[in-house]
């Protein structure tokens, strides 16, 4: 009988260890623990990007925001904050940076919710079109097993399609793609899910400023910007084994341009600096592994076209 009781005892104990009683919202209080949140339209939008945490237990939570850096192209650094108790999570830091309230402690009161957390761009020098992906995570500072987290995606001046509700979330019967209805992109039903979610989220699908993971026709090149711009490229062959050529041909004066190449973690792993405004570029890439990269055209730090290649 004493050992069924301790052992009982301990079950409540393991329960309490492992209880998950935070939760992670999105600023109108959706539910993204363990999704993609997408945060789009203009750089002061972007800066007050709110979280919000929950909680269910019966007593108040200290919780503290770890960050880690997925994607960022434009390299800024981000703004952790709890109310007025603000942090910088520096841009090039692949591993997760931790931050707790110190002058006001983040607590969130029993059954109830904290919405004072913010997770947002530090620099707001962005362009229309460029994006950032961190993953946020929200933990309990008594007890580390006790957390969530999400995936979540700034857009500048972006637009978000298939958001039926509007909740800025890709929802059941909101996919794209989701044949069985799940409200997932699985396996069987699309490639390139790198992460095993069952999704293409953003930072496996690079050049989608629109945040609906899909590269369209708009994404990659529109006719208004090549007339208004006067840009046009050619680049062959793809799939490729050795050497990637890039034909360009560039009106009127331009302060920079270049060619990158990303990997499907967006790590930039080539940068070809173009300097007259026509030519060829042999991009050699027998080096790289085998697998899908991306190509970003980018002049005056716009980019003008982004396509993915295949590395044989």
């Amino acid at each position: 009988m004493i050992k069924k009781i301790l052992f009982g005892a301990l079950l409540i104990s393991a329960g309490a260890i492992t209880a998950q009683n935070l939760e992670l919202k999105s600023s109108s209080d959706s539910l993204i623990d363990g999704r993609t949140y997408y945060i789009y339209g203009t750089s002061a939008a972007l800066s007050a990007t709110k979280i919000h945490v929950a909680n269910s237990s019966a007593s108040p939570v200290e919780f503290g925001i770890i960050v880690r850096e997925i994607a960022n192209p434009t390299a800024s650094d981000w703004q952790v904050c709890f109310g007025t108790d603000c942090f910088i999570a520096n841009d090039g830091v692949a591993t997760d940076q931790s931050f707790v309230g110190n002058t006001v402690p983040a607590i969130v009161p029993a059954n109830g919710a904290y919405d004072g957390s913010k997770v947002a761009p530090f620099s707001f020098g962005w362009s229309s079109g460029d994006w950032g992906v961190w993953k946020v995570k929200v933990s309990n500072v008594s007890n580390i097993n006790d957390n969530q987290e999400a995936y979540v995606v700034w857009t500048a001046d972006g637009t978000f399609t298939g958001d039926i509700n509007g909740d800025r979330i890709l929802d059941a019967n909101e996919v794209a793609g989701d044949i069985d209805n799940n409200g997932v992109i699985d396996g069987s039903e699309i490639s390139g899910d790198m992460n095993g979610d069952g999704v293409i989220n953003e930072w496996e699908v690079m050049g989608d400023p629109k945040g609906n993971s899909v590269i369209s026709n708009v994404d990659i090149t529109s006719v208004s910007e090549l007339g208004k711009r006067n840009v046009g490229f050619d680049v062959y062959p793809n799939p490729v084994l050795d050497n990637l050529t890039v034909n360009y041909a560039i009106e009127g004066n331009f302060n920079s341009a270049r060619v990158d190449v990303y990997d499907l973690l967006g790590q930039r792993v080539e940068s070809h600096i173009i300097n007259n405004n026509n030519g060829s570029l042999k991009l050699n890439v027998s080096a790289l592994h085998t697998g899908v990269y991306f190509y970003a055209i980018k002049v005056n730090e716009e980019t003008i076209k982004t396509e993915r290649v295949i590395v044989r």
